[in-house]
């Protein structure tokens, strides 16, 4: 069915075609190992690319948590020699891969790269059981920083990855790497999570430090959720390489009718029409459709499992099309099966879910918020779990944090008091949505059956108010969430102190409003990217843009990379400019940024003024912009209304214009100059 079926997504597209997502998470039964097998069937197909294909073992993965240990107690010490294993696993494989290619051979060999493959090949198969036997081969230390330390010279990770890069280049060889099942062998603590956090961040390393190999790691989202909670860097790290999966209705349309037209040898190209044919009565139409959708949470595996188990029934019955008595008998099994996954998909990061999600158990499906808030108070005053579950639900602390964390997992759901509709989130993220007294509360009607709730069946006009949403977007918000939080970053900035003191916070200042001014226009926004480079730019965003300032940034000065160059101080001068020159080229193009602590967005008349006129008129139009903290403090304070959500994008357009028409048209509209601070 996947070689014949296979319905390409937007988001297998993007799989296929960029190399801005390394970190594919998705729920159980959102198609991860579908994605895998046919990514993997793409590049195996393709003569320039070899393919690495890595499923970690039970048993090794498990073997390795002692090997990880021996790095300290500390999670970040625990992810820093993980993430230093892994890199050496994943080089050591894409050396093996592009060594047996022809190209490789005929472009001359590489001693280094060579060693390492060679050896490698000789361990027994597998690459965590082979990381697991080099890791027990090297030096002990006393000192656990000691062997972190040692870990990278002892392994020759940064030789290794030169030779890899410059092998791939010699030979014009790519190299694709598809990581999956690494829920084998996985445990929920700070060395399970610090072994997949090292595997993820070396993935991520792979992808940007090797130009002619992409690397793809799927990942389970209560992994990456544990991930996420226990790195202080994620942030940073890794949430920008993210992209999660998600179904609307369309695409599971399309699923549904690709998998009928296969199995009963129908040649309708309108996916309706299929749909129309194998079903009847209730079930035709898409109102039908969404009825089946409403046991289900969105997912392939569980629309897949309804339906096929209804045409089972259908067809003991001597039936060829399904109506609503079959798939109302084998809901009640699905619907207990989705109940069990979801205990067993949060375990590890909701402890004592199950103890929640049982309170609703035999009353009625729809409820006040105030119900709901007596049935958590009950559980949160006992005092009568085991430790980790006691702990969490004093973490929880109130009904209303636990009523939005059983609205983060897809349990809960709530009443859209403009449209009339059901809300339902499966993404697990950390909700914003706050609940008040008029909201209404309903559990999510693919788990009645399982509860034994009063209703067990919805009306049509009912299933048409439930929205299945998989990300909360900004508006979702409630006003004061997002004016707390723009307000805070704001006043951070006035609390950082000029010059060398702050100059860390204010790099991490600017990444964060950058990130919230110009998201959807940047993608994958880091903080010193190249950070071992002998040219180290402050902050990279890629340039995805299709509209606007950054549109503009592409087509007219060629930065797909754009670069903002952070300084903790004002009145910069000719050597901040030129360094910044240094910086475009390739990739970055002839347009960069420079952030300083200025209190004015003009360019002061004279010297500076000068400065960048001379840039721009003496190299190929390159244009240097100066920013300044103040200023982007200014757009944050408009973002607090999400109607202007795009001012960053509008005013930034405006000083291009200012700089394009005034300050590089000869005149000299600027602030009278100031002396440079000492």
């Amino acid at each position: 069915m996947l070689d014949s079926a296979f319905v390409e997504t937007p988001d297998f597209k993007t799989l296929l075609e960029s190399r801005e997502r390394s970190v594919v998470v998705g729920r159980r039964g959102t198609g991860k190992s579908a994605y895998v097998y046919r990514l993997g069937r793409h590049w195996r197909q393709d003569p320039d690319t070899q393919l690495v294909q890595l499923a970690p073992e039970e048993d090794q993965l498990i073997g390795m948590r002692a090997l990880v240990e021996s790095f300290g107690q500390k999670f970040e010490h625990l992810k820093a020699g993980s993430r230093i294993a892994w890199r050496y696993a994943l080089l050591a494989e894409i050396a093996g891969a592009i060594g047996t290619h022809h190209r490789f051979k005929k472009a001359g060999a590489d001693a280094l790269l060579n060693e390492h493959a060679q050896r490698w090949r000789k361990l027994p198969p597998g690459a965590s059981g082979r990381l697991r036997t080099v890791l027990r081969g090297l030096p002990k230390f006393a000192d656990p920083s000691d062997s972190i330390g040692q870990l990278a010279a002892a392994l020759q990770v940064n030789q290794l990855q030169e030779s890899v890069v410059n092998a791939c280049d010699r030979a014009q060889i790519g190299c694709a790497v598809l990581i999956d099942k690494l829920d084998e062998g996985y445990e929920p603590d700070p060395v399970g999570v610090a072994i997949m956090n090292g595997l993820i961040q070396a993935s991520i390393d792979i992808n940007t430090r090797i130009p002619l190999a992409r690397s793809t790691v799927f990942v389970r989202d209560n992994i990456f959720r544990a991930v996420a909670q226990m790195d202080a860097d994620y942030s940073r790290n890794i949430e920008g390489q993210v992209l999660r999966l998600h179904w609307d209705e369309r695409q599971l349309m399309n699923l549904v009718a690709n998998r009928m037209r296969m199995a009963f040898s129908l040649e309708y190209e309108n996916d309706l029409k299929v749909w129309n044919r194998c079903t009847a009565r209730e079930l035709q139409g898409m109102d039908g459709f969404r009825g089946c959708l409403q046991l289900t949470l969105y997912r392939p595996r569980d629309v897949l499992a309804l339906l096929n188990e209804a045409f089972f029934h259908a067809r003991r019955q001597g039936r060829d099309q399904i109506i609503g008595d079959d798939v109302e008998a084998t809901s009640k099994q699905i619907s207990q099966s989705r109940f069990d996954d979801l205990h067993k998909e949060y375990q590890a990061i909701f402890p004592g879910l199950q103890y929640f999600t049982s309170a609703f158990a035999g009353g009625g499906p729809e409820l006040a918020v105030s119900d709901v808030h007596k049935k958590l108070q009950s559980l949160l005053d006992q005092d009568v779990y085991p430790p980790a579950i006691q702990q969490h639900f004093r973490v929880l602390g109130d009904p209303q944090e636990t009523t939005r964390a059983l609205y983060s997992v897809g349990f809960l759901g709530v009443r859209d008091q403009t449209t009339g509709s059901y809300m339902f989130c499966h993404d697990g993220k950390a909700p914003t949505r706050q609940f008040d007294e008029a909201d209404r509360i309903l559990v999510h009607p693919c788990y009645w059956m399982a509860l034994n709730l009063s209703r067990n069946v919805m009306q049509p006009e009912e299933a048409q108010e439930i929205n299945d949403e998989y990300e909360i977007g900004v508006t979702s918000a409630t006003p004061e969430i997002r004016k707390a939080r723009l307000g805070a970053l704001m006043g951070r900035l006035d609390r950082i102190a000029v010059g060398e003191e702050g100059a860390l916070q204010f790099e991490e200042w600017c990444l964060e409003s950058i990130r919230m001014l110009w998201a959807g226009h940047l993608r994958n926004i880091e903080l010193h990217p190249n950070r071992n480079a002998a040219q180290r730019r402050d902050v990279v965003g890629t340039n995805l843009s299709e509209k606007g300032a950054f549109k503009r940034i592409l087509q007219d000065y060629g930065s797909r990379q754009v670069v903002f160059e952070v300084k903790n101080y004002s009145n910069i001068s000719a050597s901040e400019f030129r360094q910044m020159l240094s910086y475009l080229d390739g990739e970055y193009g002839r347009c960069g940024f420079v952030i300083t602590r200025d209190t004015e967005i003009e360019l002061r008349s004279g010297a500076e003024l000068e400065w960048v006129r001379e840039l721009y008129n003496r190299h190929p139009r390159v244009l240097i912009l100066r920013l300044t903290g103040r200023w982007l403090a200014g757009l944050l304070s408009k973002l607090r209304s999400p109607a202007k959500h795009d001012q960053g994008d509008e005013q930034l357009n405006k000083l291009l214009d200012t700089y394009v028409r005034l300050y590089m048209g000869g005149q000299s509209h600027a602030k009278p100059a100031k002396r440079r601070k000492k």
